[in-house]
């Protein structure tokens, strides 16, 4: 027994890389909660195995999810000490405590305790709140799958991502051609019938889109993410370097001999010319060591750095980089958009930067032809969304997040 137990880990292979599995949706705690779980039993569990289970934990410690009893049994053994840690990690946040003002002179008293009296009403609401607003898993009927679907932002695009980052299934569209250019185009929910709509393909794509949409916020929680800026307004603005703040002086100084020949010619600094519209550094010489024809400039990719790359760019580097850095650390529930006053080759520094400390970013462009280059925020999921706005009541969730409660069912607005 114990030769075959040996051989049986030994026999496990190791050499497959944890980050391979990163999808690029992961949070950064959630992300953290598969790496340790993987890290902890690699050399134990195979790589098959492994994974799923990974998922299962980081949903469970992440999400509240729920799972049958005989893998919610085996996930919290195996992640009992990373569970352990990450709990602690949560309570040692500070929090922001928000209580009434009836409550503040209460508490100043010794018998408070004693004095309160909590409604039922208000228990059974809070504990209904909860029970609503955590997935549900396995989902054993329509009422769950409704329970672990939230629309985000009005659209079926952005609700299918977020539904299928929680592993509940998909969001899926079938079209069957009944004739010439009419087509049936059905949409299902983890294999549930949603809406169907037929006709010519754009007129009844649209329109199965639009009735499941509708069908949805009917019975599933809606969080729209409040934008708090219009179209072409900005919170970053275009700063510059320190040396492209300054007034160039010039690369000639005074012991130069050709700087006392032009003072002799009546020069007094600054741009040649009687109008003051010439050269005000001298004309650079760069000595040739290559076969090239004269006036050839191009630089081969091999021997391109990261100088040459950033000629051209006006903009401290290290400012936003440093700003990128306190953006990872903060997560804030904003976007971070740039001045469209930026330039093509600055905006390729700040992707380069941003893809560099894995950032999502996206580049907008207007009809005016005015590009801004915007830091998307922290992808705060719309089950804690709910959790933050609903139970905790969190000021900064409820400024940038709107929290819509379902059309039908039971649950109290």
């Amino acid at each position: 027994m114990r030769y075959e137990d040996a051989f049986s880990v030994e026999s496990i292979d190791t050499t497959w890389n944890i980050e391979n599995y990163r999808q690029a949706c992961d949070m950064k705690s959630l992300w953290n909660l598969k790496k340790w779980f993987m890290e902890l039993h690699k050399e134990s569990i195979e790589e098959d195995e492994l994974i799923p289970l990974a998922h299962a934990f980081a949903n469970v410690e992440a999400f509240g999810c729920t799972y049958p009893p005989e893998l919610m049994e085996r996930v919290t053994e195996l992640g009992e000490p990373i569970a352990r840690v990450y709990r602690n990690l949560k309570k040692s946040k500070c929090t922001r405590t928000l209580v009434s003002t009836k409550a503040a002179m209460a508490s100043s008293h010794e018998n408070y305790e004693d004095n309160i009296e909590i409604e039922p009403e208000s228990v059974e609401l809070s504990q209904m709140q909860i029970a609503r607003i955590r997935p549900i898993f396995p989902m054993c009927s329509v009422a769950d799958l409704f329970q672990n679907i939230v629309v985000v932002n009005n659209s079926l695009r952005e609700t299918n991502e977020w539904f299928e980052r929680l592993g509940g299934g998909s969001i899926t569209l079938m079209m069957n051609p009944l004739a010439y250019s009419v087509y049936d185009i059905r949409i299902y929910a983890a294999n549930h019938f949603i809406a169907k709509a037929i006709g010519p393909y754009h007129t009844a794509n649209a329109q199965c889109i639009a009735q499941s949409l509708e069908i949805l916020k009917s019975n599933c929680f809606q969080v729209n993410y409040k934008q708090p800026f219009p179209c072409l307004y900005y919170n970053v603005e275009r700063l510059l370097h320190e040396s492209d703040n300054v007034e160039s002086v010039g690369s000639l100084k005074q012991s130069n001999i050709g700087y006392r020949m032009l003072q002799k010619l009546g020069w007094t600094g600054g741009p040649l010319g009687h109008k003051k519209t010439g050269i005000v550094d001298p004309i650079e010489i760069t000595i040739k060591n290559d076969r090239r024809g004269l006036g050839c400039n191009k630089i081969t990719k091999k021997k391109r750095t990261a100088k040459t790359e950033e000629d051209g760019c006006n903009i401290d580097v290290e400012f936003y980089e440093e700003l990128m850095k306190a953006f990872l650390s903060r997560t804030p529930f904003y976007d971070l958009i740039f001045s469209p006053e930026f330039t093509d080759k600055e905006l390729t520094i700040l992707a380069k930067l941003a893809t560099q400390y894995r950032i999502y970013y996206e580049i907008r462009q207007y009809e005016t032809g005015q590009v801004q280059f915007v830091i998307l925020r922290y992808p705060l999921s719309p089950h804690e969304v709910l959790t933050q706005a609903l139970k905790e009541k969190n000021p900064m969730v409820l400024k940038f997040y709107d929290v819509v409660s379902p059309k039908i069912g039971f649950f109290p607005k």
